[in-house]
């Protein structure tokens, strides 16, 4: 059987509640004795109602005067699918869905329950419902940005950078990744950005090098490493580099096993983003990767910083450069900061200045 249920956030947001819709029809407002009570002003006496037809969800709004709304658009009446949010006024709901044995135990709130004015209007992500279609239906593709050699200025490799293409889901990677937090499939979009990449150099010979990104969860998971020995023998003429975050160095030994077992493959390994939040020389000396990432916030503004900083630069600049790892100099905007980037001793420089990310065609 299923049964829906709604979910809300509770305790600062820290504790999610389910309440069962159940039994339909289920009525909800701020009159004691309802479905569901709803302790809050902006919420009307009877506010809506909740209904089965031919074996779908319906809300339908009772004339209230703050509005129902599924998915931020104000409805008269609506069908509701799993992962819909739902708002009753001001108060905040996501719907769920679950298939249940008849015997067995949900452990649902029960169907009256009293929640005050919790004041939580976004906290729930909108497109929760529509991932499983870009994922299924593998709608992203990838954007590339040239890294050059330093310094020459000679295209080294490109930087594939990951886009949605949902109609209803944001572009930008960040935004995806939260709403793919939201169900726990950080790891499969991370996955699908990496094979989409791949395919779109696979038959383009002036590609040469791939810099393409894991996201921190995938370092939880067994598959990661088999997946792109795959990736890599479908490329066998491409110098395939991962970039880790640099805040999983947190888990060093983590780390260690993920760069030997990836060299022993020919791929090689970046911490991107390095200084962004610590500079972790320690980690950095005992498992050194192939390129070492420098955050923009290093090179934004280099030819007019104090000269302290740019001493500061170059002696982390210095430090990789002894333990043999290229050095990657992010966000580089302008020619003055390109000149100070190169005296200061970086091999590799990646910005605005030398090229915009550009689709595969334009390559």
């Amino acid at each position: 059987m299923v049964r829906f249920y709604l979910e809300s956030l509770v305790e600062g947001g820290r504790q999610l509640r389910r309440i069962a819709v159940h039994p339909l029809p289920f009525r909800v407002g701020r009159i004691q004795g309802l479905s569901l009570f709803l302790a809050s002003e902006s919420v009307s006496k009877e506010h809506a109602e909740i209904v089965l037809r031919n074996g779908a969800l319906y809300v339908q709004d009772l004339g209230s005067k703050n509005g129902t709304f599924v998915n931020s658009e104000r409805v008269g009446e609506a069908r509701l699918n799993e992962g819909d949010i739902l708002h009753f006024a001001q108060v905040e709901f996501r719907v769920g869905r679950q298939e249940f044995d008849e015997t067995e135990d949900l452990g649902l709130e029960p169907s009256t329950v009293s929640l005050g004015d919790m004041k939580l209007p976004q906290q729930f992500v909108e497109g929760v419902r529509e991932l499983p279609e870009l994922l299924e239906g593998r709608q992203v593709t990838s954007l590339f940005q040239p890294i050059v050699s330093l310094p020459s200025g000679s295209v080294a490799g490109y930087e594939a950078l990951g886009r949605g293409r949902h109609a209803r889901l944001p572009e930008l990677p960040l935004d995806l990744f939260r709403v793919a937090a939201a169900v726990g499939a950080e790891a499969e979009l991370s996955r699908l950005f990496r094979e989409t990449a791949l395919q779109l150099v696979q038959q383009k010979e002036r590609v040469r090098a791939l810099f393409v990104n894991i996201h921190p969860t995938e370092l939880e998971t067994p598959t990661l490493v088999p997946d792109v020995v795959v990736l890599r023998e479908r490329c066998p003429q491409l110098r395939l580099t991962l970039e880790v975050h640099e805040g999983t160095l947190a888990d060093l030994e983590g780390v260690d096993r993920l760069r030997t077992q990836l060299s022993r493959a020919g791929v090689g390994i970046a911490y991107d983003n390095f200084g962004a939040g610590q500079a972790r020389l320690l980690e950095l000396a005992e498992v050194p990767p192939h390129y070492l990432k420098f955050d923009m916030s290093f090179v934004h503004g280099i030819h007019s910083a104090p000269e302290s900083r740019r001493r500061l630069l170059t002696s982390l600049v210095t430090v990789a450069r002894d333990l043999l790892v290229y050095t990657v100099a992010e966000g580089v905007e302008t020619s003055e900061e390109a000149d100070v980037c190169m005296r200061i001793g970086f091999t590799h420089a990646q910005g605005y200045f030398y090229g915009r990310p550009r689709p595969i065609s334009e390559i």
